[in-house]
């Protein structure tokens, strides 16, 4: 793999990317992942795109789960350029304190090596946030488009919380009296759907922000990722541990065989009354909303700690455009992201998606906005409480293997303090 990535970005570097120009007929390829909310969005906008530039034709592409296929797609476009404009997930920023090769995930790679082209100076970016701008952002160039971003919370069904005269928690101790009153009343308390492959999201809507909730106010820079890293603070610490505890305790009133249950029926299930609440990224509103437009949903962050203040929801930057250096189609492809970020286009992609926006201004009527309430757009940057995992690290501190660990805690084949020490076992400081 580094070989091949190594050899796409000296191909890349070395094309400078023509104009489409003129008036003849264009193909832009796009390639993305099957994320229903964004894919059903972008093919309406890719159809306005069309009507409003009748000689450029969008040849959208699409692979399932970023992990498999997808990643696949991603690779074979790069090393071959035969897509003008890709679309990515991970941010840039932060890199890791001292970035290699080794420790860099393949995004950042390609993002310091030349692959992409620099967005510098388009006028689409002047309405971008800073956040935005930055996390896509190396050596004071921008090589991506940031959509926006989704929180991680707990949504909750109003009806049956009313059901049983119950409150939105705030602390952790309020929430464990919400499960144990859901359980008593042979109610499900939460679903969770880690099937498919998607052993992640135990990590991602658990460990995270139970980690954020209990151990980052701690942390000596309230930077937890970034002190992970340096070594200032250990995997061993009694925060980590109590964070798995939590973890494996909230498991015990999730459905039955979360293992098991798919993650694309995630939204489905839980709009057919399956269970009282649902771990998940905003992103899913949509799809619920369109299962059941008659369910009323609450939402709250996912709280770990017993001061409320400490309890946030997390922040991560979802779809990214970026344009290949190597595209032959930068008018073109440059059209599409001004296209794409123009106030109603981009508001459209806003409440299709129920994403928060990455512009400083705007008008948004999505039901994820209405959900969310007060948390629309609100929360901690994911990047500040976890580390960036890669194959330079042990085992069990790996993107694909750290889940693996959690899912033992969870299960009960292994305990907090087992777990906690075969990661700072595992781990090596950037």
């Amino acid at each position: 793999m580094a070989g091949a990535l190594a050899g796409a970005a000296v191909a890349a570097a070395g094309c400078s990317g023509s104009s489409s120009g003129g008036g003849g007929q264009v193909t832009l390829k796009i390639i993305n992942w099957v994320n229903p909310p964004a894919n059903e969005a972008l093919k309406k906008i890719n159809a306005e795109f069309e009507k409003k530039y009748p000689n450029i034709t969008v040849q959208y592409q699409t692979a399932a789960n970023t992990a498999g296929p997808y990643e696949t797609l991603l690779q074979t476009s790069v090393d071959s350029g035969s897509a003008d404009i890709v679309t990515t997930d991970h941010t840039m920023q932060p890199l890791p304190v001292n970035p290699t090769r080794a420790n860099m995930d393949t995004l950042q790679f390609w993002g310091t090596h030349s692959v992409f082209m620099p967005l510098n100076g388009q006028p689409f970016l002047n309405n971008m946030t800073p956040a935005a701008l930055q996390s896509m952002t190396y050596n004071g160039k921008v090589y991506g488009l940031l959509s926006g971003e989704y929180q991680w919370v707990v949504f909750y069904n109003k009806a049956v919380f009313a059901k049983y005269n119950l409150a939105a928690p705030q602390t952790y101790d309020q929430f464990i009296s919400v499960l144990k009153t859901l359980k008593a009343k042979h109610v499900t308390p939460i679903w969770l759907g880690l099937g498919g492959g998607a052993s992640g999201y135990a990590q991602q809507f658990l460990t995270e922000p139970l980690m954020a909730d209990l151990w980052l106010p701690q942390s000596p820079d309230h930077n937890l990722a970034a002190d992970l890293e340096k070594g200032s603070v250990s995997w061993n610490d009694p925060a980590f541990v109590k964070a798995m505890t939590e973890e494996a305790a909230i498991a015990k009133y999730l459905e039955p065989n979360y293992t098991g249950e798919a993650w694309q029926g995630m939204p489905g299930d839980f709009a057919a009354g399956k269970a009282a609440m649902l771990l998940d990224g905003s992103w899913d509103l949509a799809s619920v909303q369109k299962a059941n437009p008659k369910l009323q949903i609450g939402s709250f962050a996912l709280p770990g700690s017993n001061v409320a203040s400490d309890n946030q929801p997390l922040l991560s930057n979802d779809l990214t455009f970026e344009v290949l250096k190597t595209t032959k189609n930068k008018d073109a492809a440059m059209k599409y992201l001004s296209f794409f970020t123009s106030k109603p286009i981009y508001a459209q992609y806003v409440n299709i998606t129920g994403i928060s926006p990455s512009q400083k201004t705007g008008t948004y009527s999505s039901f994820s906005s209405t959900v969310l309430g007060p948390l629309f757009g609100k929360g901690l940057p994911v990047g500040e409480v976890f580390p960036p995992l890669s194959a330079s690290q042990g085992f069990y501190d790996t993107e694909a293997n750290f889940p693996t660990l959690q899912l033992s805690v969870m299960a009960g084949k292994k305990t907090p303090q087992q777990a906690a020490a075969t990661h700072a076992q595992d781990w090596k400081k950037s």
